[in-house]
């Protein structure tokens, strides 16, 4: 075959792909927008606000430092003028996700051929969790484009091992870091890997290993906090077993994945001529060396969730994506996420499903309450500090242009808040299900606001 004959077959292959990859994600980002619109905050996204909203560094500083989570995301949202609100809040995060999507296509793997690269970036997009982390003000859509990069980037050095590459390698890595602890599992992967491969070659790139300084610092300055939360009652994680380890495999690899296996090596058998990358391969393998030591970890306790395996995501994709062989199988991929994530948009509303205080504090407003006795509903509530327990509760009052004060109160049971209330201070109870009863014969006892989940009272002597 010519060689203009290789390339014009080469460019109607990728069209087909390129044309409907294209409409796929306009579509499902056009709906994913709509859909999300008006959706209030999660208690963990207030947690965000609170966090991100205080007026200097001391102090906010000081309330990142009390999280359990790590600094970047919230470093770069106080950096950013103060969100005002819920959507402002969330802009980020639906950036960082249209970032990791558009990234293989800016900064391509070596070896990787451009079909393959335009199937990373929309399956990439497609994935489901990634719906729900561009709508939250939550760390996850950032620890998503820092994983991309860090997979790209481990890439690009494997192929060419010199100390620019292993040096944006390293940075990269520390961004996923600096966004999730469990991030290092990838880190790790990859540098087991790095060594294997390079053996001695490895050596000559020490100096970028200084990079790693920084998160390594912060996480041992940060670790009281980290080890607290492990081992006290603030720990809610499920154990790993053998019930629910199917679920966070499928989780990584995308609610698609059985089938995209089977249509990834039923592709790989029929068209073999077409060469695999070996810096994709090796990317796509320590994607799958981290899902394992994630899971090895948790295996048993308290450790992880599925959220987390967010950081090997991208690098399980990309096994998806590098296994299939010929622009029928990578169209037959993004067609299965395309179809997928339609259909979740459609068929499934987008609908805040953890704690939320924001109705209930929407319904108070009106009534301009001096003080607000609350409950989060959840015994680990008194570890948080004094200071964060004002902040948090004050905070929907504070957006509105109210100097309502706010006073936690250390009990799940709604009976107790309102005794605590009295007649002077409004009534604000986050609660789980099996205390909606309770929550009902108080909004009748006391004429409030009350739907699942959520129960406000105004202030009796302000009637």
């Amino acid at each position: 075959m010519s060689p203009a004959r290789a390339v014009r077959r080469k460019a109607s292959e990728e069209l087909p792909l390129v044309i409907f990859a294209g409409l796929a994600v306009a579509a499902v980002l056009a709906v994913r927008i709509i859909a999300s619109r008006g959706l209030p905050l999660t208690v963990d996204e207030t947690f965000t606000a609170v966090i991100t909203g205080q007026s200097n560094l001391a102090d906010f500083v000081r309330e990142a430092r009390r999280d359990v989570a790590a600094p970047l995301y919230y470093t770069i949202l106080w950096v950013l003028p103060q969100a005002a609100t819920n959507t402002a809040l969330r802009l980020p995060s639906w950036l960082f996700m249209i970032a990791a999507s558009a990234l293989p296509l800016l900064w391509r793997i070596p070896g990787q051929s451009r079909a393959a690269a335009i199937a990373w970036a929309a399956v990439l997009f497609l994935w489901l969790p990634g719906a729900i982390f561009a709508t939250q003000a939550r760390p996850y859509a950032l620890l998503f484009l820092t994983a991309t990069a860090q997979t790209i980037a481990f890439a690009r050095l494997v192929e060419q091992p010199v100390l620019r590459r292993a040096f944006a390698w390293t940075a990269c890595a520390s961004l996923t870091m600096l966004t999730h602890y469990m991030g290092a599992t990838l880190v790790a992967a990859q540098g087991l890997l790095l060594l294997a491969v390079l053996r001695v070659g490895a050596l000559k790139l020490w100096p970028s290993l200084l990079v790693f300084a920084i998160p390594l610092i912060e996480t041992i300055t940060h670790f009281r906090v980290l080890f607290g939360v492990a081992s006290g009652e603030a720990n809610w994680l499920p154990r790993v077993s053998f019930a629910n380890l199917p679920s966070y495999v499928i989780y990584g690899f995308g609610a698609f994945a059985p089938l995209a296996l089977i249509v990834a090596l039923a592709s790989r058998y029929l068209r073999r001529d077409e060469p695999i990358p070996r810096a994709a391969a090796l990317a796509a393998i320590s994607g799958v060396l981290a899902l394992a030591m994630l899971l090895a970890a948790g295996w048993g306790r308290s450790l992880i969730v599925d959220r987390y395996v967010t950081a090997c995501a991208p690098a399980l994709m990309l096994a998806l994506v590098t296994v299939a062989s010929g622009a029928a199988a990578r169209l037959a991929l993004v067609a299965l996420s395309a179809a997928l994530a339609g259909y979740a948009a459609l068929a499934e509303p987008v609908e805040v499903r953890e704690p939320t205080m924001q109705w209930a504090a929407e319904q108070l407003i009106p009534s301009r309450p001096q003080k607000v006795k609350y409950s989060l509903g959840y015994r680990a509530q008194r570890t948080l500090a004094m200071e964060t327990r004002a902040d948090l509760g004050e905070y929907f009052f504070r957006r509105a242009g109210l100097p309502t004060k706010a006073e936690m109160v250390l009990t799940i049971d709604g009976r107790e808040l309102e005794r605590a209330a009295g007649r002077d201070s409004a009534l604000l109870w986050v609660f789980y299900p099996a205390w909606q009863p309770v929550a009902n014969q108080i909004a009748a006892r006391r004429h409030c606001f009350v739907r699942p989940l959520q129960l406000s009272c105004p202030a009796l002597n302000s009637r």
